[in-house]
C-alpha cells in the first residue's frame, strides 16, 4: 500500500517486476547512474510561432526507426496546427510521451536548428551525455521499459514530464561516448547514401520504363 501510495499509481503494470530488475542493473553500472531530471534539461517553454514567418514544423509521422528526421511540413506560422508550440535546436533530443509511439525519439541536427515541433514530443537536450549516447539509451530496451512505465491515463496513454524526469540512465564515460557517437553518425550516413542509391535506381527503372 505504501508502494501505491507513493507512486499515486493503482494499475498492476507499473509495479511489475520487471522494472526493478531493470533499474537494479541500470544502478549496478561501474560507472554510476542518475535520472534523467539531474541529467538534462527540459525544453518545454510555450512557443507562439508568427502569423506571416514560414517554418519547419516536425511531428510523430516524421520520425523514423532509426532516430532521424524524414521530412517535416513548411508552412506559415498562422497555417500550422494549434500543437506546433515548441521550438528545437541543434543538438536537442525530442521524445514521443505517446505511448503507442515511444519509439519515435530523434536528434535535431543543424538542418532543423529552430524548427518547431508537436507538443506531443518531450524536448530534451544535456552536457551530461551527447545527443547520439541519449537516443541510443532511450531507445534500447533499458529505455523503453521505462518510458512505458511511467506511461498513464484513459483515453490517451502518455508519459508525462514527471514521470520521464524519474527515469534512471547509467553515466557513460566521455571516451565511450564518443565512439556511439561516431558510429551513430557514420550509420547515419551509410542510410543516408543507401537511400540516395535506392532512389537512383529508381529513377533509372522510370526512365527504361518510359523508353520503352
Amino acid at each position: 500500500f505504501s508502494d501505491i501510495d507513493k507512486a499515486g499509481r493503482i494499475d498492476a503494470e507499473y509495479f511489475h517486476p520487471k522494472y526493478d530488475e531493470l533499474t537494479n542493473t541500470i544502478k549496478a553500472f561501474r560507472g554510476g547512474w542518475d535520472s534523467l531530471s539531474n541529467l538534462v534539461n527540459f525544453n518545454d517553454r510555450s512557443f507562439t510561432p508568427k502569423d506571416e514567418k514560414t517554418y519547419k514544423y516536425i511531428e510523430l509521422t516524421n520520425i523514423a526507426d532509426y532516430g532521424e528526421i524524414m521530412g517535416c511540413t513548411v508552412d506559415k506560422g498562422k497555417n500550422l496546427p494549434s500543437r506546433a508550440r515548441l521550438k528545437v535546436n541543434t543538438g536537442d533530443v525530442i521524445i514521443s510521451s505517446i505511448e503507442g509511439s515511444i519509439a519515435s525519439i530523434a536528434m535535431i541536427d543543424d538542418e532543423y536548428n529552430n524548427a518547431l515541433c508537436s507538443t506531443g514530443f518531450h524536448v530534451i537536450s544535456s552536457y551530461e551525455l551527447n545527443s547520439e549516447t541519449l537516443l541510443v539509451i532511450l531507445k534500447s530496451i533499458a529505455g523503453q521499459l521505462q518510458l512505458k512505465k511511467g506511461c498513464s491515463g484513459t483515453i490517451l496513454t502518455a508519459i508525462n514530464q514527471d514521470e520521464l524526469k524519474k527515469i534512471i540512465l547509467p553515466k557513460i564515460s566521455k571516451p565511450k561516448q564518443e565512439k556511439i557517437k561516431n558510429k551513430i553518425i557514420k550509420s547515419l550516413k551509410l542510410l543516408h547514401k543507401s537511400k540516395h542509391t535506392l532512389e537512383k535506381a529508381k529513377d533509372l527503372i522510370n526512365i527504361s520504363i518510359k523508353k520503352k
